[in-house]
């Protein structure tokens, strides 16, 4: 540590560590909330510093030489004890911090969940910014460990000792009916009425499929009539408000959007469990002060959205 402290600024060995991590100034500078050049900059910085070229070209990527590999131990090692001893300590205030928090939602998250985000930042005057992305669970994992995503939200999905999650909700499924169903209006949906219906259906990965059919059970869901297959909720909820088309979904979302579009949600006719909602980030941020807010934040905000369904 006093090494370090003895060859120059510390934030040059995290700008190393992050290059190192990325294989990339373009990625580490977006992980860092620095343009590239100043990164490359830090990286001449070091170079002068310690002698050697720390980094050389492969193609598109930076290949560490060897006085970085055997150098990188101490400096990972020396960066967590600062992190540990004094910004762990230091409360995190979004209101004097410019930084892009990095989010991976999917889509009905996103349209609940960044209204109210927002709203919430311009009442309290942050000055920290979101940039809001759709993710697969598949490459949860590697975004995360790469510094492309600071928090992700998505089903349960393995992942390995360097990812933690946690479980947010567990979201129920509710049955959308539109206007022109006869379960509109007399709010009853018996499990025949459901069969001999036409349904839309939106397109799931695989994964989320299988949660689904998990959810269902034995209900039946094999015995859908499809009529048609869509991309997303909204555009199902409103081939819903047009037709006497049935759409299961999520009730956090469904809600909304039967508001929107004057359709109506009812219970399935069905046994149904819930599914659930985790959240995802790098284990080695769990500690800092930073990664603790915007877990908070989001735990929050959907807790309300939660509540909210809940009275409905």
């Amino acid at each position: 540590m006093n090494e370090l402290h003895q060859k120059g600024d510390l934030n040059l060995f995290r700008v190393l560590l992050a290059v190192a991590d990325t294989n990339s100034t373009l990625e580490a500078g977006a992980q860092l909330n620095l343009s590239q050049s100043a990164v490359s900059h830090a990286l001449r910085r070091l170079r002068e510093m310690l002698g050697d070229p720390l980094f050389v070209k492969s193609g598109r990527q930076l290949v560490m030489t060897a006085h970085t590999r055997s150098i990188l131990p101490k400096v990972r090692s020396a960066l967590a004890d600062l992190s540990s001893a004094t910004l762990r300590n230091t409360p995190f205030d979004p209101s004097r911090t410019a930084m892009t928090f990095n989010l991976g939602l999917r889509d009905a998250l996103e349209y609940l969940m960044m209204p109210a985000l927002l709203q919430r930042a311009q009442q309290q005057r942050w000055q920290v910014s979101f940039h809001s992305q759709r993710v697969s669970g598949e490459d949860i994992e590697a975004r995360l460990l790469s510094g492309a995503l600071d928090l992700a939200i998505s089903l349960e999905y393995a992942t390995g000792e360097q990812i933690a999650s946690r479980e947010l909700l567990r979201e129920e499924l509710s049955v959308m009916v539109g206007p022109r169903h006869p379960a509109h209006a007399s709010g009853q949906l018996s499990l025949k009425d459901y069969e001999n219906s036409a349904h839309v259906l939106v397109v799931l990965k695989e994964h989320e499929r299988i949660f689904v059919e998990q959810a269902l059970g034995d209900s039946g869901l094999g015995q859908r009539r499809v009529a048609l297959h869509c991309e997303h909720y909204h555009a199902a909820a409103q081939v819903v408000a047009k037709t006497d088309l049935l759409l299961l979904m999520p009730r956090t979302y469904a809600l909304n959007l039967a508001q929107l579009n004057g359709n109506r949600l009812l219970p399935p006719p069905f046994d149904c469990r819930s599914i659930p909602v985790r959240l995802y980030w790098r284990q080695s941020l769990s500690q800092e002060p930073y990664m603790r807010w915007l877990i908070n934040q989001v735990e929050d905000l959907l807790k309300r959205l939660q509540a909210g369904v809940s009275q409905s």
